[in-house]
């Protein structure tokens, strides 16, 4: 079995995993896989039905948007056969990061909600939400016990897509899930995009969270 960690980081709408990979390469321990998979392209609601790389079907992005709960599963579903790939190539789940910016973290953040059980490196949460919260707090098997996955949410202050005011109700939202180690870093003046500083919280995070062997 392989000690080397793999960190699986999904783009957001519109966008593809190219620029991530790139970022990553100066931002993970230099022993760390990089896996930047890209979205399917498809019709989203959100932007009238324009076609453009997404994880799944967008109408809105308030808290009361209407959801597309088959979307968001399926995407779950997928970033779960990347998982189960990296395992079967060696790499224990407690040695792999899952995160994303925006519509991908939004994804990440839901296995994670929802695959208790797989215990996980870490997960990255840029610019993003929990989506599906209600039910997921409903559903007694994941809101049973704590869990002492670390998870990092960064978040601009002056977001204008995905108000910050939701990443923090996340956070609140994660902790009623009972994941006890869950920051969130706030950026003064940030917009819906990454910056030098976010950069630099994530950097320490991988470091912290992947070593360079197993603990």
């Amino acid at each position: 079995m392989s000690l080397l960690p793999a960190l699986i980081f999904l783009h957001g709408l519109g966008d593809d995993g190219r620029g991530w990979a790139e970022t990553f390469q100066n931002v993970v321990p230099p022993y760390c896989k990089i896996i930047c998979p890209n979205a399917k392209v498809m019709p989203v609601s959100l932007n009238f039905g324009m076609e453009m790389p997404a994880w799944y079907d967008l109408y809105g992005l308030d808290a009361d948007a209407r959801q597309d709960e088959p979307g968001i599963v399926s995407a779950s579903k997928e970033l779960a056969k990347w998982i189960a790939a990296e395992n079967q190539a060696g790499i224990p789940s407690e040695r792999i990061v899952i995160g994303g910016f925006s519509q991908g973290g939004s994804v990440s953040l839901y296995y994670g909600a929802t695959n208790r059980d797989k215990k996980l490196g870490g997960l990255v949460a840029l610019s993003c939400w929990l989506p599906l919260h209600e039910k997921v707090i409903q559903d007694t098997s994941s809101a049973a016990t704590s869990c002492s996955v670390p998870i990092l949410q960064c978040h601009g202050q002056s977001d204008p897509l995905v108000a910050y005011d939701l990443g923090s109700q996340t956070n609140s939202v994660l902790r009623k899930l009972g994941f006890c180690n869950c920051t969130l870093k706030s950026y003064p003046g940030m917009g819906h995009c990454s910056g030098d500083r976010e950069i630099r919280d994530v950097k320490s995070f991988l470091e912290t969270c992947l070593p360079s062997t197993a603990e």
